[in-house]
C-alpha cells in the first residue's frame, strides 16, 4: 500500500507545498487516481477540517477515484475506512495546530463498504468511483454504521480493494490479497466546529449554493475557484481494521466483531447506477448532513468565537 506521511508535533497553518501531490497510488500492478486530486490539495495546503457530529455528517471534499488495473471479470468489494495518522490530541492555537496530549483509543471495526460492491473490474474501471456516502460521527454508542472518530485528532482515510473470491467466504481487509491504497493530500483533522478560518472559506467558495454569503461580504475572497470537472475534480496501540467480508450465498455482507450488517446498493434505492457528480454536489450543498451545515456553532458565522471544548460531543 502507498505510505501515509510521518507524523508532526505542529503543523503550520499553511503548508509550504507549491505543486500538488500526486494524484496516484499503485499497489499488485493496480492503479488508483484521486480523481479531485486539485480541491484535496487546496484543502490540504490549509490543513483539512471534517466535522463531526453525533447524526454523522459526510465529508467534504469527499473521496473520488479513478481505478485501472483490476481484471475485467473478476468481482471486487470496494472498502474505505480512516486511520489516524499519529497518537497525538491536537489543539489549534489561532495559526496553527499543535500537540496537546495522548490520543484517545481509536474505534476499530468501523468501515465503508462502496454500495455497488460487489462489481467486476469492468464495472470499477469504466466510470469514478465515489464515496460520498460515507459518514463521520463522534458517537461511540452510533447505531447507524458510520465512522467514529475522535475530535482534534488527525486521520487519513484509506481505499481497499477486495477480490471477491466466490472459493473464499471470509476476506480480511489485512489479508494479503487485498489491496490498500492512500493519498496524503485526503489527510484531514476532525473537529465538531471549523477552527481555520481559511478552511471555512474554502469551504464555501467551493459550494456553488453559497452565492448569497460572499455578495454580502461575509466572505473575504473575492470569488470562488472553479469546481472540478469529473476528470480532475488513537492511540499508538490502535492496528488496521480488522473487519471481515462474509462473501455467503445469502450476499455480500460486512462482519464488524461478529455482527453482519446488510449491503444495500444504489441500484435498489434508485434503479440507476451512481448519479453523476453534479447531481451529488447539489445534494450535498441542499442537505443538513452536508460538511458545511451551514455549520452550527462556526465562528465565522457567530459572535461569540469559542474555543472547542476537550469533549467530543
Amino acid at each position: 500500500s502507498c505510505g501515509a506521511p510521518s507524523p508532526e508535533k505542529t503543523v503550520s497553518s499553511v503548508k509550504s507545498t507549491v505543486d500538488n501531490l500526486s494524484a496516484v497510488c499503485s499497489c499488485k500492478g493496480v492503479r488508483v487516481t484521486l480523481d479531485n486530486n486539485n480541491m484535496w490539495n487546496e484543502f490540504y495546503r490549509c490543513n483539512t477540517e471534517m466535522i463531526l457530529t453525533k447524526q454523522g455528517r459526510r465529508m467534504f471534499p469527499y473521496c473520488r477515484f479513478r481505478i485501472s488495473g483490476l481484471e475485467h471479470f473478476q468481482r471486487y468489494i470496494l472498502v474505505m475506512d480512516i486511520n489516524p495518522v499519529d497518537n497525538v490530541r491536537y489543539k489549534w492555537n489561532g495559526q496553527f495546530w499543535e500537540a496537546c496530549d495522548k490520543a484517545e483509543p481509536h474505534i476499530l471495526g468501523r468501515v465503508f463498504i462502496h454500495p455497488e460492491s460487489p462489481s467486476s473490474g469492468h464495472y470499477w474501471m469504466q466510470q469514478p468511483v465515489s464515496f460520498y456516502k460515507l459518514k463521520l460521527t463522534n458517537n461511540p454508542l452510533d447505531p447507524d454504521g458510520h465512522i467514529i472518530l475522535h475530535s482534534m485528532h488527525r486521520y487519513l482515510p484509506r481505499l481497499h480493494i477486495v477480490p471477491a473470491d466466490k472459493t473464499t467466504e471470509v476476506i480480511q481487509l489485512s489479508g494479503p490479497e487485498v489491496m490498500t491504497f492512500t493519498f496524503p493530500q485526503t489527510e484531514f483533522f476532525a473537529v465538531t466546529a471549523y477552527q481555520n478560518l481559511r478552511i471555512t472559506q474554502l469551504k464555501i467558495d467551493y459550494n456553488p449554493f453559497a452565492k448569497g454569503f460572499r455578495e454580502e461580504g461575509q466572505c473575504c475572497r473575492p470569488s470562488k475557484p472553479k469546481l472540478e470537472s469529473s476528470s480532475d475534480l488513537e492511540g499508538s496501540e490502535a492496528k488496521s481494521v480488522l473487519s471481515a467480508i462474509d462473501l455467503s450465498k445469502s450476499g455480500t455482507k460486512v462482519n464488524v466483531d461478529g455482527v453482519k450488517l446488510p449491503l444495500k446498493t444504489l441500484k435498489s434505492l434508485f434503479h440507476t447506477n451512481e448519479p453523476p457528480d453534479e447531481l451529488l454536489d447539489q445534494e450535498f450543498f441542499n442537505n443538513k448532513d452536508y460538511d458545511i451545515g451551514l455549520m452550527e456553532n462556526n465562528p465565522l458565522f457567530n459572535t461569540r468565537h469559542e474555543t472547542e471544548n476537550k469533549s467530543s460531543w
